[in-house]
């Protein structure tokens, strides 16, 4: 290691903190006598950013590899909502849809409360344009429909769907046969190595063996979040540690530890969120009529929150309820039109059930408001009250005078009345389905250390990094970034 002062100081942090813990693990992990092998580029993660940062890395000439701790690629882009927000897309263009990256810019820094980065997102917004060109024009896939949803007052939301692992298999069968990328899976890696000044490579294990596995230009974190890591959600974030994990199991934050050992900064960490609209048990998917006009209602059967609300900040509302779970309560009309213009939401709410005007395993319907409150042992006198209340503010202002609710989502659409059965109320719990924080990085994708300085050699994209999103996040930007900044990662190794 290069003697300066602050390497001393690293050095002598890390070694003290190896004393304490009894463990040298925290100490960096020198080069090996031998390596195993060698690449342009080790990518730690086979998820969107891994698959991604490996494409351009290939497309440059570069010789990258990917190494995955499961047996398959995809991480939480495979199981994540599918969508991909881009501003002033040829789609949105096709249909009328007026978008800019200004106001891209504007809503997501409104909707993270100024919390998230100005570089980082005016980074993401130009760099996840070019990934769309690569994903329409090379690929050929296209999005189901665009829509607006939470953060964003116009349609922006660019569905990928039936489910969004078809994309991320085009992604990887393109990138490991037609580029000829080798991903290694079933290889977890547990380590990173410095040598001369930067990081070098990674040690990693395949069964029993250990690989050292040398990186000549960078090391790319694309390794996700740490939500099923209850020893890293209970450290950052208590309240969370609470709410039932979801999404890709093996986010288990080792990227994050890996780049600690080395000094790496982190961000947002106070900002994990759970995501509102999940069912109760063990259903997978994620229901929002909210943002086609339902209503949010505890037991007691009385609004607690702004419904256009980001569903990040809805489930911080809902959470602070004494209830354990509180429903969405909309009429048929709602609900055809949820139907209509969201695929995925359409394959929940569009059964024989739910059409004969029954209940579903996961949903109570009623044809009168007594009725389906009864049913769900919600306050009846109360919740014909409430929804009296919302319609009369309706039909009379547009405007919601309790909650101040006037749109469907973030100023798009007008709220729409409670009043043809049969209705529904639809139990909702929130869940972690990812930590959106993690390593801080700047607009090229670089890791930064404690002392606001790159760490050399050591990049991140994804639910690895932190400083995007602030303190909630806009619907497509999470699967966007992970892709944006793994292009942004291979590009700026190219070009070192």
């Amino acid at each position: 290691m290069k003697l300066t002062r602050r390497n001393i100081l690293k050095t002598s942090v890390l070694s003290g903190a190896a004393i304490l813990a009894g463990t040298s693990q925290a100490t960096p992990v020198n080069a090996p006598a031998k390596w195993d092998a060698t690449y342009d580029v080790v990518i730690i993660g086979a998820g969107g950013g891994g698959m991604m940062a490996a494409h351009y890395a290939a497309e440059k000439g570069l010789k990258p590899v990917v190494l995955e701790k499961l047996a398959f690629p995809g991480g939480s882009s495979a199981v994540c909502g599918g969508q991909l927000s881009i501003a002033d897309s040829p789609i949105q263009r096709e249909k009328g849809i007026k978008d800019s990256e200004e106001l891209f810019k504007k809503e997501m820094l409104k909707v993270g409360q100024n919390k998230n980065d100005p570089a980082l997102v005016e980074a993401h917004i130009k760099s996840i344009r070019e990934v769309f060109n690569f994903i329409h024009n090379t690929l050929g896939a296209r999005p189901k429909s665009v829509n607006a949803v939470s953060g964003m007052s116009v349609p922006r939301a660019h569905l990928y769907y039936p489910p969004p692992s078809k994309l991320l298999t085009q992604i990887f069968t393109y990138v490991k046969d037609q580029q000829g990328v080798p991903f290694l899976f079933n290889t977890p890696a547990e380590r990173l190595i410095w040598d001369e000044g930067r990081i070098v490579g990674v040690r990693a294990r395949k069964g029993s063996e250990v690989l050292y596995i040398r990186a000549l230009k960078g090391v790319i974190i694309a390794s996700g979040g740490f939500q099923y890591s209850k020893e890293l959600m209970e450290k950052y974030n208590p309240l969370m540690a609470k709410v039932t994990p979801a999404g890709c199991k093996g986010n288990t934050g080792d990227g994050l530890k890996m780049a600690q050992a080395y000094g790496a900064d982190v961000l947002d960490t106070n900002y994990i969120k759970a995501t509102f609209g999940y069912q109760l048990g063990n259903y997978p998917d994620s229901v929002h009529c909210y943002y086609a006009g339902a209503i949010i209602v505890n037991h007691e059967g009385k609004r607690f929150v702004n419904e256009s609300k980001s569903y990040k900040l809805l489930s911080d509302a809902a959470l602070a309820q004494p209830d354990e779970y509180t429903f969405q309560l909309f009429d048929e009309n709602i609900r055809n039109r949820r139907i209509k213009e969201h695929p995925r939401n359409a394959m929940v709410l569009n059964n024989e059930f739910l059409n004969a005007g029954k209940d579903a395993p996961f949903c109570f319907c009623g044809a009168t408001l007594e009725e389906v409150a009864k049913k769900a042992g919600v306050n009846v006198e109360n919740l014909k009250e409430t929804v009296a209340k919302y319609n009369s503010d309706i039909e009379m202002n547009g405007k919601d005078s309790v909650f101040g609710r006037d749109s469907l989502t973030s100023g798009f659409g007008k709220p729409l009345k409670i009043e043809k059965g049969p209705f529904f109320l639809y139990p909702t719990k929130p869940r972690c389905i990812a930590t959106y924080c993690g390593l801080r990085i700047d607009a090229n994708a670089r890791v930064i250390d404690v002392f606001g300085e790159a760490i050399p050699g050591l990049y991140a994209c994804g639910e690895a990094t932190g400083g995007v999103h602030g303190a909630a996040y806009m619907t497509g930007t999470a699967l966007g970034k992970a892709f944006s900044f793994g292009r942004l990662a291979a590009l700026d190794i190219a070009n070192s």
